[in-house]
């Protein structure tokens, strides 16, 4: 892994400078800036927190902790001076609260320094054609159910 170097390339006439990122990928940003931040929260065990040292092994991790990087970088970037504070009370505490959730969070079965696979749900292959209707006969989860037959709704038994 390089080290962070962030950069300003010169503004074009009327427009401000960007900044690239401070870290190149969501490992760089983890290993280097967040988990050095908070080893004391994280490596206490038996106060119904936990970490996995192989955190990208786990989906939902992976997939939070790419989203806590991204806020990371545009808080970093932002002009409001409460930008990062902000990024802390709603993103990263949110996440991490159920990130190292010891007993629902995705890593509940690791310690800081041993990965146990989690298993993912089990699910079914989708119908062909059962997400093609036009958006407005879906809601925020897929088609609204109400509307299928009972031949075609779920078992939810």
């Amino acid at each position: 892994m390089s080290s962070p170097t962030p950069t300003t390339p010169s503004p074009g006439p009327g427009k401000e400078a960007e900044q690239e990122d401070r870290y190149g990928d969501v490992g760089e940003f983890v290993t280097q800036w967040l988990a050095p931040v908070l080893a004391a929260k994280l490596t206490g065990e038996g106060r119904g927190k936990t970490w996995c040292a192989q955190w990208w092994r786990h989906r939902e991790a992976g997939v939070r902790l790419h989203a806590l990087w991204r806020g990371w970088e545009a808080a970093r970037r932002g002009e409001d001076d409460t930008a990062m504070s902000a990024w802390w009370v709603y993103h990263a505490d949110a996440h991490l609260r159920a990130l190292c959730d010891g007993e629902n969070g995705p890593m509940w079965r690791c310690t800081p320094t041993e990965h146990r696979q989690v298993p993912a749900f089990p699910t079914v292959p989708v119908p062909a054609g059962w997400f093609d209707g036009p958006p407005e006969e879906f809601d925020t989860a897929g088609p609204t159910l109400l509307q299928l037959g009972p031949e075609t709704a779920p078992d939810t038994s």
